[in-house]
């Protein structure tokens, strides 16, 4: 789950599927310390929480904290309002972190980042290629455009890796 945000797709994921290994990326520390209680408040098991966020790189970036929409929070500041705090976060590729957590399988990725998905999927590209995992993703040209992208270029990422691409409405 990466942009786990405060934990609704994994609360929910370990609602219907009770043998999940389920991790959960959440750069924000606010958030994570909700996505944190929240997962607690279910019953569910927290060593898998990373307060970290994944890119196409190891590195140490400044976030924006959207105060008043949490949800908002990204790597530049989407809705260009004043109600933003700065935040330095941690960011790793899924490739990196999964080598040195020594995960070697991998059925699902959601990926709702605000906006910076492509450049998360860009960091797993060994993981996908190797395990072909299904993928959620969010995709949105207003906040694709932030990050001088188009969504359809992670469809075309996608394609060439094999992939069918289909939209949930």
């Amino acid at each position: 789950d990466i942009g786990a945000h405060v934990g609704w797709y994994g609360i929910n994921l370990n609602r219907y599927y009770k043998n999940i290994n389920l991790h959960s990326f959440e750069p924000m520390p606010a958030n994570f310390r909700n996505l944190v209680n929240n997962f607690r408040l279910n019953g569910l098991d927290t060593s898998r929480a990373y307060n970290i966020g994944l890119f196409n790189e190891n590195k140490t970036v400044e976030f924006y904290f959207d105060t008043e929409n949490s949800k908002a929070s990204s790597l530049t500041n989407l809705r260009g309002t004043d109600s933003v705090e700065k935040v330095t976060c941690e960011v790793r590729a899924l490739d990196d972190f999964c080598e040195e957590k020594q995960l070697h399988h991998v059925d699902f990725i959601k990926c709702d980042v605000e906006g910076a998905e492509l450049f998360v999927f860009r960091g797993a590209v060994k993981l996908i290629q190797r395990e072909t995992p299904i993928v959620f993703t969010e995709m949105l040209r207003k906040w694709s455009a932030k990050f001088n992208y188009h969504p359809n270029d992670i469809i075309a990422f996608f394609s060439e890796l094999g992939y069918l691409c289909f939209e949930l409405v």
